[in-house]
């Protein structure tokens, strides 16, 4: 199962490295980024629906919606966000290196929530290889983004 998730992931991976090129074009056929990025949002939202409805999942209930603690709900303010500057990054910096920036973000963050024990997740310990890794992916940030 796990060999499963892995390639899961790594196809998510790839999807996400498509979404800024598309959300582009999207983004000059549509008058604009907050055009395209309301568009997106509402197909993924009316998919959603739709496999909420084909598993036959109940909607979440407004008691339950209500006891989510407010910073539950940033999750879809910073889908927005991401969506809004891969529309004005990727046309300027290139897929690969808008993709190679996401990544050290998203590297840089983890070991910072990670070792925090941020979001209610577990706690955990870094060892110097772990962030000489982090240091060596922000090395080929530099070199990807400045050729």
């Amino acid at each position: 199962m796990t060999g499963v998730l892995i390639l899961a992931v790594i196809a998510g991976g790839a999807l996400i490295a498509a979404q800024g090129p598309i959300y582009t074009r999207m983004a000059g056929m549509l008058g604009g980024p907050v055009q395209a990025a309301t568009l997106a949002f509402a197909v993924g939202a009316a998919a959603l629906l739709a496999l909420l409805t084909a598993v036959g999942g109940p909607f979440p209930r407004r008691a339950e919606m209500a006891a989510v603690p407010l910073w539950v709900w940033a999750g879809g303010l910073i889908g927005v966000y991401v969506v809004l500057v891969s529309i004005l990054a990727v046309p300027r910096l290139g897929v690969a290196s808008y993709m190679v920036c996401v990544i050290l973000g998203q590297l840089a963050a983890s070991y910072a929530y990670d070792r925090a024990g941020a979001f209610g997740m577990a706690a955990r310990e870094f060892s110097a290889a772990n962030l000489a890794g982090l240091a060596m992916v922000g090395a080929g940030s530099v070199l990807v983004v400045w050729r």
